[in-house]
């Protein structure tokens, strides 16, 4: 009877423990946060990209735009026609065109000729100032042929006069002698008279020739005019008739037979008539978010998918990256900018338009055989660091030693800095915190450089999770959160 009792007494208390026990592990579980787990595996291959969306474009496209106004007589291509250089794309109404070459040509005809008339104008009078110089230069020796019998006669007439005052000569020889020094003065001054009378005529020959060689000038300047004019108008004329600057297809027309065409301004949309593009070299125009322009460089690798052609990849290079971004509309605002970013395909598609919206898909960086973690499992904490800004791991057992924690409170205040890293779960089930260095960026994993190892479990969701989770907190793991992931694994 006492043996029975015994028995019962241990079977109560080992009921009695078994209760508190089970008590005791319901109860921290329901203290633990439920938590999604990744475990830290080794990529093959990691690949950094940026995705941005854009549209298709020609290398090489080229507005066609008229220079002069007029009706569109002709146009003998249509949308989506290959033109080779030079074929005419169409023809303008050359009635005033014409009409304005003819009026200028008429003009720098009659002004040549006038220069022309003025130009033999000036050849006679320097001819003429010729035959003058020469008549002078007779004039002049002829003065001067004068002057030597002027003085002998004036020698003749003292000799004879002195004779004559002597008593040694009669009066007639004397009068005669008188007479001829007479004759001889006139003759010298008829000589003096002749040569200032050719030296004024030379005078004003030479001032007329200025004069004329002014004119003429004047003359030549209208001709170089009406030249201008007449090359100006020869070039409007020929302009009626607008030929093909490149090879390529026509890939948008935006006029027809009959409508007028307007001299090309930037401003006026309506004066482009068409757009020729050269399609042998075909690029995607994408924009870039400007917080991804730092990471590309030329060379990238890329992909583009085309909307209209759904199942082709189009593989292609980064052959230009913008220094500017494309939609700044002052230095002040504050709105993300894009900048452009030009992918040259490889092999394009005939079926290519330009326009076609596309997205493109820009390798930065690649890596082989590294440790990667899930995006979602990294979070930055404020916490402790030492004075070399290194984390500071909480000591557990400070929390029981109170006065040794006011006392150290009382000492210093330790520093703080937000660090970026992961939540560990260690084999107590109970996540620590772990500053981490990382490296490139995949599509939903992010390289791990330094301070995790291979199939270490971390915590990686939920995202609520991640945002309150605190250091030291008991985790349960979500099993069928965590079997949904290595699926799509």
């Amino acid at each position: 009877m006492v043996k029975g009792k015994k028995v019962w007494i241990v079977v109560g208390a080992v009921v009695i423990l078994a209760i508190i026990v089970i008590a005791s592990v319901s109860s921290s579980q329901r203290d633990a946060v439920l938590v999604q787990t990744a475990t830290v595996q080794r990529k093959d291959v990691l690949k950094s990209t940026v995705t941005a969306s854009g549209e298709i474009r020609a290398k090489t496209s080229v507005n066609v735009q008229s220079e002069i106004s007029g009706i569109i007589t002709d146009l003998p291509v249509h949308e989506g026609n290959t033109v080779k250089k030079g074929d005419v794309l169409l023809s303008i109404d050359p009635i005033q065109t014409d009409s304005d070459m003819i009026a200028a040509r008429a003009q720098y005809d009659a002004s040549a000729a006038d220069a022309r008339g003025q130009e033999f104008e000036i050849l006679n009078a320097e001819n003429n100032l010729m035959r003058d110089e020469a008549s002078l230069r007779s004039s002049r020796s002829e003065l001067e042929q004068a002057e030597n019998n002027y003085s002998r006669a004036q020698s003749s007439f003292n000799r004879q006069r002195e004779l004559f005052e002597d008593g040694l000569i009669s009066r007639d020889s004397y009068e005669t002698e008188q007479n001829s020094l007479k004759s001889a003065k006139s003759n010298l001054d008829i000589r003096k008279a002749s040569v200032n009378q050719i030296e004024n005529q030379i005078s004003i020959s030479k001032n007329n020739i200025a004069k004329m060689k002014a004119s003429m000038t004047a003359s030549s300047a209208r001709a170089k005019q009406a030249a201008a004019n007449l090359a100006k108008a020869d070039d409007q004329s020929k302009k009626a008739k607008i030929p093909s600057p490149m090879d390529g297809v026509i890939t948008q027309l935006n006029k027809e037979k009959g409508e007028r065409a307007v001299p090309g301004m930037l401003t006026n949309p309506e004066a482009t008539i068409m757009v020729i593009s050269d399609m042998s070299t075909i690029q995607a125009q994408l924009k870039v978010d400007e917080t991804d322009i730092v990471n590309l460089k030329l060379g990238n690798a890329a992909t583009i998918k085309v909307d209209a052609l759904p199942d082709v990849v189009f593989q292609g290079e980064v052959t230009e990256i913008g220094n500017s971004p494309i939609n700044a509309t002052s230095a002040s605002t504050q709105e993300a900018k894009d900048f452009k970013v030009i992918v040259t395909l490889k092999q394009p598609s005939s079926h290519l338009r330009p326009g076609m919206s596309c997205t493109g898909e820009i390798t930065t960086d690649t890596k082989n055989n590294v440790l990667a973690i899930p995006i979602q499992a990294l979070t930055v904490r404020e916490v402790e660091v030492d004075k070399d800004g290194k984390y500071r791991r909480p000591d557990p057992a400070k929390k029981t030693k109170t006065a040794v924690v006011r006392a150290d409170a009382g000492k210093s205040k330790a520093q703080k800095k937000e660090l970026e890293g992961v939540f560990v779960i260690d084999q107590n089930k109970v996540a620590r915190f772990r500053p981490i260095k990382t490296g490139i960026t995949g599509e939903s994993e992010i390289e791990v450089t330094e301070d995790l190892k291979e199939n270490e479990e971390i915590v990686s969701g939920s995202y609520q999770t991640l945002r309150t989770i605190k250091e030291g907190a008991a985790v349960k793991i979500d099993k069928t959160a965590k079997s949904q992931t290595e699926k799509k694994s």
